[in-house]
C-alpha cells in the first residue's frame, strides 16, 4: 500500500548539497529530517550542517543516520572557532575574502544587522573548514540565520545557494536582508500559498520568477488510516509547541464549556515549551486536571500510536502578540492521512488544507465558545466524521504528498547545479486571497 517508507531510502553517491538548518535534529520540524531522507532517495547526497543540536529532544529514528554525519558548530567564541577561520582562510583564501568583503559591504549598508553577519560569517567559515567533500549546492531551511549563513558560506564556496522560507520567516520579522537573499538565490520555495503571497507582496522588486510554492506534505505511507475502537469517552488530541500562536488556552477553555455541556471528553496535548506550567495551572483551574494529559514530545513511531487512539484531532491557532503565526502545520497534514476528524482555527493556510465541512471544520481563531461547538459536532456527527475522514485523506493523497511534492525541488536542485541553466517558470498570483 503506497510508497515504501522514507527511512528505507538507499546511499545516495551522488551530488552532494549542504542542508543548513538552526537545529537538527529538531521534533518539531521533522519535515527537514524527512525532506532529506527523501532528497537522498532522488540520487543527491545530503549532509546537514546545523547551527546548534537539541539538548534534550528525543532523536527520532529516520534522523540517526542524518545526525552521524551533520556537522555542528561550536561555540561562536571559543578556541575551536578560532582555529576553523584560520583554517578555512587558508584553504579558500580568495572566498574567504569575498566573503569578508560581502560581510563588510553589507553591513555598512545595514549595521543594525552586523551582529547576525559577523556570527554567519564565523559559522559558515566553521563549516567550510570541516567539510571533507566538495559540495555541489547549499540549501538553507528557514531564511532567518541559517540563509544568512548559505549566503556567505555559497560566496566562500564559490557556490550557488537556495532558501526555503517558512511562516515566521515571513510574518514575525525573523529573517534580515530578504530581498538580497533573493536576489542572490538560484530559486526560494515558500510552504504555503499564504506565505508565498505575503513574500511577494512585502518584496515587489526582486525576481519572481525564482519562487516556488511547495508544501510540505508528509509520508502517506507512515500516515494512513487505521480501525479505530469506539471509546465511551472521546479522545481529543492536539500536538504543538506550548507557546501563544497554538492557541492552547483557548483550547483549554473550549473543554471546559464541553464539560459543562455534559460531554465526557480527554484531551490529550503533545508537547512543551514556556508555556507548560501555565497551562497546566488554567487546566487545573477549570476543573480539567483529571481529563487533560500533557505529553512530552515524542518520536514518529510513538505520535502514530497516538494518532490511532484519537477521535478527533484539534489545534486552536491564533495570531502571537509579535505577529508569529502558523502556517500549514504539519501534524493538521498527518491527522488528515490518518483519516481523523479535524477542527483547526481559520487562520494563516490552513484554510489550504481544511474546506469547512469537507475535509474537517473551521473555528474563529481566539474564540472558545466556536471551537466548543465545531469539537462537538465532530465528536458526535458520525455521519460526517465518516465522510470527512475519506475526504480529508484524499485531499492530502492529491496535494499533500511528500514524495511526489519533492519531484519539484530535486528539478531545481538539478537545474542550479547545471549553469547557465536557470528555472524560468514563473509563480502565477491571482489577484484575490489573503
Amino acid at each position: 500500500m503506497g510508497n515504501p517508507p522514507a527511512g528505507r531510502s538507499r546511499s545516495a553517491p551522488g551530488p552532494a548539497i549542504a542542508y543548513i538548518v538552526e537545529q537538527f535534529p529538531s521534533v518539531w520540524e521533522s519535515f527537514v529530517t524527512r525532506e532529506m531522507l527523501m532528497v537522498e532517495e532522488m540520487g543527491f547526497r545530503v549532509i546537514p550542517l546545523a547551527l546548534s543540536a537539541p539538548e534534550q529532544e528525543p532523536v527520532p529514528s529516520a534522523a540517526r543516520k542524518l545526525t552521524t554525519i551533520t556537522i555542528y558548530c561550536p561555540p561562536l567564541v571559543s578556541a575551536a572557532m578560532l582555529f576553523c577561520q584560520l583554517a578555512a582562510a587558508v584553504r579558500y583564501p580568495v572566498g574567504y575574502f569575498s566573503a569578508l568583503t560581502l560581510l563588510l559591504r553589507l553591513a555598512t549598508q545595514h549595521p543594525r544587522h552586523t551582529r547576525e553577519l559577523v556570527a554567519s560569517l564565523l559559522t559558515a567559515g566553521c563549516f567550510a573548514a570541516r567539510l571533507s567533500l566538495r559540495l555541489r549546492h547549499i540549501h538553507c531551511q528557514f531564511g532567518g540565520m541559517p540563509a544568512t549563513v548559505g549566503m556567505l558560506l555559497a560566496e566562500m564556496l564559490g557556490l550557488g545557494y537556495s532558501v526555503a522560507f517558512h511562516t515566521r520567516d515571513i510574518f514575525a520579522g525573523q529573517a534580515i536582508l530578504v530581498a538580497h537573499k533573493i536576489a542572490e538565490a538560484e530559486f526560494v520555495t515558500v510552504c504555503t500559498d499564504y506565505g508565498l503571497r505575503r513574500l511577494l507582496r512585502q518584496h515587489q522588486l526582486v525576481a519572481t520568477d525564482k519562487i516556488y510554492l511547495i508544501y510540505h506534505g508528509t509520508d502517506t505511507f507512515t500516515f494512513r488510516p487505521v480501525t479505530r475502537q469506539p471509546s465511551p469517552e472521546p479522545l481529543l488530541l492536539s500536538v504543538g509547541r506550548l507557546v501563544e500562536k497554538k492557541g492552547f488556552p483557548i483550547l483549554l477553555r473550549a473543554c471546559a464549556l464541553l464539560r459543562r455541556r455534559g460531554v465526557d471528553l480527554r484531551l490529550c496535548i503533545v508537547g512543551d515549551g514556556p508555556d507548560k506550567a501555565d497551562l497546566e495551572r488554567q487546566a487545573a483551574g477549570l476543573g480539567l486536571a483529571d481529563y487533560v494529559q500533557f505529553a512530552e514530545p515524542m518520536p514518529q513511531e510513538r505520535l502514530c500510536s497516538l494518532y490511532a487512539a484519537a477521535d478527533v484531532f484539534v489545534l486552536a491557532s491564533v495570531v502571537a502578540e509579535n505577529g508569529d503565526r502558523d502556517g500549514l502545520p504539519d501534524v493538521l497534514v498527518e491527522a488528515l492521512a490518518m483519516g481523523i476528524p479535524t477542527v483547526a482555527s481559520n487562520l494563516g493556510a490552513i484554510p489550504e488544507l481544511i474546506e469547512n465541512e469537507k475535509t474537517g471544520l473551521l473555528a474563529r481563531p481566539g474564540d472558545p465558545t466556536d471551537l466548543a461547538d465545531k469539537l462537538e459536532r465532530a465528536i458526535y456527527d458520525e455521519v460526517w466524521r465518516d465522510r470527512v475522514s475519506r475526504h480529508g485523506r484524499e485531499k492530502v493523497l492529491r496535494q499533500f504528498d511528500a514524495r511526489r511534492n519533492l519531484q519539484v525541488l530535486g528539478a531545481l536542485f538539478r537545474e542550479a547545479m547545471a549553469p547557465p541553466r536557470r528555472p524560468t517558470r514563473s509563480v502565477q498570483v491571482a489577484d484575490d486571497g489573503p
